[in-house]
């Protein structure tokens, strides 16, 4: 049994397919590593593409906004102002909604952070707000929010780094519209916007006052940056207090991964069993399969903070590669994945790792003792699934006098376990995954802090986009003209 404990998380590797004295000879880091690893944890690390320094871990103590020395934050006394139902709205009325209108890291983090973490909320007796998320371009979201918050009562928070974000705008200028009948344009920017962004010039410009505003550095990348002035819908869902726990978790993990020697480091055992899955077994995927319903949002989350920083075929310094880098990270909520899903990863030919995530207890505040018990027997479910899942997947299950029962196992899987889900350590539990695609992104030479195959993508929409609107003719492939006259009601 190979089990790795620090920070409130243990990582169990004995389903992997090489013990960890194998795989810190067999996966060597970089002769530099350990400096790179400290320029990270200072703030020093370059993102050379983008020539700026990586910043995110700072904004773990930047923004410890329930500590003494910060409560009079902008950001903290927003959230005490709107919790404590004192943020009054153009018409006198108390804000009692929050819609969150930002697309990509401005939205995967602060989501899955409020929800995983509400029950954890502080200051029960102040205002409970009801806190949206809004992030497809579509409308589709807004759609559905829209018939059920009250112009007068809500506010709206613009989340985008850029602030100059399509997808984001999109959802922004209908909303614009929206509250016409009942608030004017200035109104709505005096008393129902906040602006997030890193970029207070673009904010100013577009009317939301000073007060409102809140900004992080540059160096803070999008899908990094729950822990900056991103995660204000965390802490208005779950006050101040929480917001640091989680903070205070995310510290302690960058203390054990800074620190930690490499047989008992959680994040660098995660990276380079991933780096000997994907480049000495050839696994090209890797399932995240949460067992507690508050993570069901993990994976979405951890496609996106690896997918985009470690999918690419460029060195830092732009050479070109020949070896394959990030997996392809999906998965999805273990239990339910168990009744669609899982019948592929237990009978289907497909190789995968698989990174599963535990909590092994649950406290029910809120309910009587008898509800209490019941909701910690689901939980004890839950871990039994679990487990038993996992070990099939590994040893796998023969009957030679039927094919259908057959199981043929063999895929490698970690265990991430916690004792029980606190906003420390679901802190813990996220910095871990950052610090592992850091890793691996130095070891394939990656820069993992930028995104330049997204970047191309957004001009593109663009310039289809006025194509679609001004019915100019196009010089784009047969099938593509073929759609852009079909939406346009050309065909």
């Amino acid at each position: 049994m190979a089990l790795v404990s620090g920070a409130g998380l243990t990582l169990d590797v004995s389903y992997q397919n090489t013990p960890i004295n194998t795989l810190t000879e067999t996966v060597t880091l970089p002769e530099q590593f350990d400096q790179t690893r400290q320029l990270l944890l200072k703030g020093e690390y370059l993102n050379v593409s983008e020539g700026r320094h990586v910043t995110h871990i700072l904004s773990r103590s930047i923004h410890a906004v329930s500590s003494a020395k910060n409560r009079d934050t902008r950001f903290a006394k927003m959230v005490n102002k709107l919790r404590s139902g004192r943020w009054l709205g153009a018409t006198g009325k108390p804000i009692t909604a929050v819609v969150n209108i930002g697309v990509g890291g401005s939205d995967l983090g602060p989501n899955m952070g409020s929800f995983a973490l509400k029950e954890f909320a502080d200051d029960a007796a102040l205002n409970e707000l009801d806190v949206h998320f809004v992030s497809s371009m579509d409308g589709g979201q807004l759609y559905a929010v829209l018939p059920i918050i009250d112009p007068e009562t809500t506010l709206f928070i613009i989340a985008s780094k850029s602030f100059g974000t399509i997808d984001t705008f999109a959802n922004v200028d209908t909303v614009r519209e929206w509250i016409k009948p009942q608030l004017t344009e200035q109104q709505w920017l005096q008393d129902h916007v906040i602006g997030v962004s890193s970029n207070a010039v673009k904010m100013n410009d577009y009317g939301i006052p000073p007060a409102h505003q809140l900004t992080f550095g540059e160096g803070v990348g999008g899908r990094f940056s729950l822990w900056s002035a991103i995660g204000l819908p965390i802490a208005l869902s779950c006050g101040l207090r929480t917001f640091e726990r989680m903070l205070s978790g995310a510290r302690a993990m960058d203390e054990h991964f800074g620190s930690a020697p490499a047989a008992e480091n959680i994040p660098l055992l995660m990276a380079m069993y991933g780096i000997y899955n994907r480049q000495h077994l050839g696994i090209n995927n890797l399932a995240i399969l949460p067992y507690d319903g508050r993570l069901r949002m993990l994976p979405n989350y951890l496609q996106q903070l690896d997918m985009e920083s470690n999918g690419k075929q460029a060195t830092a310094d732009n050479q070109a590669i020949n070896y394959a880098t990030g997996p392809i990270i999906w998965g999805g909520f273990g239990p339910n994945g168990q009744h669609a899903f899982f019948q592929h990863l237990h009978q289907g030919y497909d190789e995968f790792a698989a990174d599963f995530v535990l909590v092994l207890k649950r406290q029910a505040p809120g309910f009587n003792a008898q509800v209490a018990n019941k909701l910690a027997d689901q939980q004890q479910l839950s871990v039994a699934n679990c487990l038993a899942h996992r070990q099939l997947m590994k040893f796998g299950s023969d009957n030679p006098e039927s094919p259908r029962d057959h199981y043929p196992g063999g895929h490698p899987s970690s265990l991430l376990f916690m004792d029980e889900l606190t906003p420390e350590t679901f802190g813990e539990l996220i910095a871990a995954y950052e610090h592992k695609v850091f890793v691996q992104g130095v070891y394939w030479q990656l820069n993992s802090f930028d995104q330049p195959g997204v970047e191309l993508g957004k001009k593109c929409a663009v310039d289809i986009l006025q194509a679609l609107q001004s019915g100019a003719k196009t010089s784009y492939d047969e099938s593509t003209v073929t759609m852009i006259k079909k939406a346009r009601g050309d065909e």
